[in-house]
């Protein structure tokens, strides 16, 4: 690139200074150059057109998630040579008819080769590649300072509740979200405890079935607390649906690797190597920008590195039930 723009700028300097000598010569204006074609933003694949299915968690509806993700899937479409489906062999590039499962579902989907490609919370990573299955390859950050997508396990009730420390839970209700979800029950086994807390023993346990039904749950008064990511936490801010000056957090944990994407393991080197050279060359929507703030494209992840903590609680929770 940097040698096409060398030359173009030196012929662009020439015809400049030549054009005056021809005008004087022959009566005729100098041309003007085509337009420079902009150059691809992501390498084109040729070959056969490969074809995956697509799996989502219910984190969202099927419409306002192919709201957040349908630009990636089109640009991985486009850049790839590949056709995304839903399980019933439609192409997301004509519906919006995209899977979203839950979390048994998803597992399953993936493991046994069903879905090809899927975005999965932290919990569901430890326990797929535990299982096997090779590691997640991508995760929102930011292109510029290199910064991975994160989140806390935070402890949230009313503002105008009485609970400010999470010691003044002993013997209420605290709303988890699903068994397998790190922030809304993994973490909060490997880590309550220690804080004076420890869930079905020092408060009961009960399941929401989802970060927002938690969050609206407490808001609504139906929970005197509940156990949530940050990050969805948030999003629910900048939506709309929570207002955050009616939530107080109680505490909060360190950071944990976020939502990522995975490929089942029947996935061939070279379209999983396809995948991510797109996948990493993406830059998001501004929808997307939006709800994910400071993150602009998907950054590799170094799974020992990245998923350390993720993974001692996943081991903690593992071994509390033996």
């Amino acid at each position: 690139m940097k040698i096409h723009s060398y030359c173009g700028f030196l012929l662009s300097s020439a015809a400049f200074v030549l054009a005056p000598a021809a005008a004087q010569t022959d009566g005729s204006a100098p041309r003007a150059r085509p337009a420079a074609k902009p150059a691809p933003a992501a390498p084109a694949y040729t070959g056969p057109r490969e074809k995956m299915v697509v799996a989502m968690p219910k984190t969202y509806g099927k419409s306002e998630t192919m709201a957040l993700w349908g630009d990636y899937f089109s640009h991985l479409s486009r850049c790839g040579n590949i056709d995304l489906h839903n399980a019933l062999g439609e192409s997301l590039d004509k519906t919006s008819n995209v899977d979203i499962l839950g979390e048994k579902e998803l597992i399953e989907a993936i493991s046994t080769g069903k879905a090809q490609l899927a975005q999965v919370n932290p919990g569901l990573a430890a326990q797929l590649v535990t299982a096997g299955q090779p590691a997640p390859f991508g995760v929102p950050g930011n292109k510029t300072s290199g910064v991975r997508n994160s989140y806390k396990l935070i402890l949230i009730s009313r503002v105008d509740s009485p609970f400010k420390e999470p010691k003044d839970l002993v013997g209420k209700k605290v709303a988890h979200t699903t068994p397998t979800s790190n922030s809304g029950n993994l973490a909060p086994r490997a880590l309550f405890p220690a804080l004076g807390l420890a869930p079905d023993k020092d408060y009961e346990v009960v399941f929401s079935n989802g970060h927002e039904r938690s969050v609206t749950g407490v808001m609504h008064g139906f929970y005197p607390a509940a156990a949530v990511a940050s990050d969805l936490y948030q999003r629910m801010i900048v939506k709309g649906d929570v207002k955050g000056s009616s939530i107080r957090t109680i505490w909060e944990s360190p950071p944990f690797m976020t939502e990522t994407w995975t490929m089942s393991k029947d996935v061939s080197p070279e379209l999983q190597a396809r995948v991510k050279k797109c996948s990493f060359s993406y830059n998001f929507s501004p929808n997307l920008q939006k709800q994910l703030p400071g993150n602009d494209t998907f950054l590799p992840i170094n799974f020992d590195r990245d998923f350390a903590t993720v993974m001692e609680v996943f081991r903690k929770s593992q071994a509390a039930k033996k």
